[in-house]
């Protein structure tokens, strides 16, 4: 490694769901440094149009029992937040630090 940190965060696409405390929980499964965001319905919405990430609830069986069909990417920002590259759900953690 040459020596680069770097802040993992999550944002939620399903608000009305996930609230601090569970997003809090939730990330804490994939990095300790992971930061975990929600937020409301507006905020969420417009977070995913700006990385022109795909949502939409599937399998729906009552207002609180659904899944979220959604893209998968993670996206690499430079520390002032401008985008530099994305990468596909199938980018080990190698390809990722080439």
């Amino acid at each position: 490694a040459n020596g680069v940190c770097l802040h993992p965060i999550f944002i939620s696409i399903d608000p009305e769901r996930d609230t601090v405390a569970q997003v809090s929980s939730y990330v804490k499964e994939f990095h300790p440094r992971m930061v975990g965001l929600t937020g409301s319905k507006e905020a969420t919405e417009a977070a995913a149009k700006a990385y022109r990430v795909y949502h939409t609830r599937a399998n729906v069986v009552s207002e609180s029992d659904y899944l979220i069909d959604h893209s998968i990417i993670t996206y690499m920002l430079d520390p002032q937040g401008k985008f530099l590259k994305f990468y596909g759900k199938n980018v080990n953690a190698e390809e990722m630090a080439t």
